[in-house]
C-alpha cells in the first residue's frame, strides 16, 4: 500500500483535547521506533500544543488557532495550508476524523492520506482503513490502539505499543517543587482533580474532601487540588468543606502540570485529560468514570492504575450513563487507592525533557 522506502516527511493530525493530544505519543514512539530518521510533525489545536513542544518523538509541531469571528478564523486556515503545502509531506494520518481534520489533510496535498474508511468524509482520503476492532481483530478497542492501528494498517511494524511519555524541563520541575514547599508540601502528597467538562463525568465534591480526609488520616499523604478557572464552582466548594488548610494550584501551564504530576505520589480524578499526563509520568493513578466508555479511555501505560465505575444501583439495576458517576462511593475509590499504592513504590525518577 505504501511504500515506507520513499516516506520521509510524516504529519500526525490529532484535534481536540488535551487527553487525546497525550494518547497521541504512544503513535509518535511507534514511527521512530520504525524509522529513527523520519521527520515527524504534529497538527494540533492551540490549547494543547504546548504539550508536545520539545518531545523527543516530534520534529515539529503545527498550531491549529481558533479565532473569534468567521474572517479571522479563514485568514489563519489560508495561512495553516499554506504551510502544510510549503511542508511537501509525503503521509499524512488523520487520527480525528472530525471534518476540519480531514480537510486539512486533503488540503495538505500530501500524495498519501491515511484514515479509517468510517470517517464522515473520508473520500477525502487516499487510504481508508478498515474499522480498528476488524485491525485488532478484538472489540473495545482503546483510543491509542485506534491510532496504532492506522500506523500498523499502513505498514508500521508494531510488536508492543509503548506507553503515553510527556516531558517537562528540569527547570520547570525545580519551579514546582519550590512552589509545592512554599504551599507547605514538603513530602509525598496526593494530586487530586475534581473537575470535568460535563456534569455526568463529575464525582461529587462531597466525596472528594471525604476521600482527602481519608488520604491524610490513613495514609498520611496532604492533597494538592488542581483545576482551572471553569471548575470554579468545585474549587469553592472544596474550599468551604476543608478550610484554608486546603492546598490548590489553579490554572498552570501544561508543562507545569507535567512536572507535578511527575513530582506525585498518587493521581485521583475524574476521567479527564489530567489524569492522562499522570500515567505519562508513571504516576499510580485512580479514575472515575461516569458517563464515558471506560474501555475507550481507560488510562493507558504500565503505572499502577485503578477505574472506578458503576453500571448498576444496589437493587441490580442498569444505570444509564448519565447516573453513574453518582453510584461510586468514597469506599470503592478509597479501596482503588489502596490498591495502586500497594503496587508501587515512592518514585524519586523524574522524567525530564530532554535538551535541544
Amino acid at each position: 500500500m505504501i511504500d515506507w522506502s520513499q516516506i520521509n516527511r510524516v504529519l500526525l493530525v490529532r484535534l481536540r483535547s488535551l487527553g487525546d493530544t497525550v494518547l497521541m505519543t504512544p503513535s509518535l514512539a511507534l514511527l521512530k521506533q520504525f524509522r529513527p530518521d523520519l521527520h515527524v510533525a504534529v497538527l494540533l489545536e492551540k490549547p494543547s500544543a504546548p504539550l508536545l513542544k520539545r518531545h523527543p518523538h516530534v520534529d515539529e509541531v503545527i498550531v491549529l488557532s481558533r479565532m473569534p469571528g468567521l474572517l479571522g478564523n479563514v485568514w489563519r486556515r489560508w495561512h495553516l495550508v499554506q504551510r502544510l503545502r510549503r511542508a511537501s509531506f509525503d503521509a499524512v494520518f488523520d487520527l480525528h476524523g472530525g471534518p476540519t481534520a480531514t480537510m486539512l489533510c486533503y488540503l495538505s496535498g500530501a500524495r498519501h492520506r491515511i484514515g479509517y474508511a468510517g470517517y464522515r468524509h473520508s473520500w477525502m482520503l487516499t487510504h481508508r482503513a478498515p474499522d480498528p476492532e476488524v485491525i485488532w481483530q478484538k472489540s473495545n478497542v482503546h483510543s491509542v490502539e485506534q491510532q496504532a492501528g492506522l500506523l500498523k494498517w499502513a505498514g508500521v511494524p508494531i510488536q508492543q505499543i509503548p506507553p503515553t511519555s510527556l516531558y517537562a524541563r528540569e527547570a520547570v520541575q525545580h519551579n514546582v517543587a519550590s512552589r509545592l514547599r512554599r504551599l507547605g508540601i514538603d513530602g509525598a502528597f496526593a494530586l487530586i482533580h475534581p473537575g470535568g467538562t460535563a456534569e455526568d463525568k463529575r464525582w461529587p465534591v462531597e466525596r472528594f474532601a471525604r476521600l482527602i480526609e481519608a488520604l491524610w488520616s490513613e495514609h498520611g499523604l496532604a492533597s494538592v487540588i488542581i483545576g482551572t478557572r471553569r471548575d470554579k464552582a468545585q474549587l469553592d466548594e472544596l474550599t468551604t468543606r476543608l478550610g484554608p488548610r486546603l492546598v490548590m494550584m489553579v490554572d498552570l501551564h501544561l508543562k507545569e502540570l507535567v512536572a507535578l504530576c511527575a513530582l506525585a505520589r498518587l493521581f485521583v480524578g475524574n476521567d479527564s485529560g489530567p489524569a492522562h499526563v499522570a500515567m505519562s509520568q508513571r504516576c499510580p493513578t485512580v479514575v472515575i468514570f461516569g458517563a464515558s466508555n471506560y474501555h475507550v479511555w481507560r488510562p493507558w501505560g504500565d503505572a499502577p492504575h485503578q477505574v472506578v465505575q458503576v453500571e448498576r444501583d444496589a437493587t441490580g439495576r442498569l444505570l444509564a450513563p448519565s447516573e453513574r458517576i453518582a453510584h461510586v462511593s468514597v469506599d470503592a475509590v478509597v479501596a482503588a487507592v489502596e490498591h495502586v499504592l500497594s503496587q508501587s513504590t515512592h518514585r524519586t525518577v523524574r522524567v525530564v525533557e530532554p535538551s535541544a
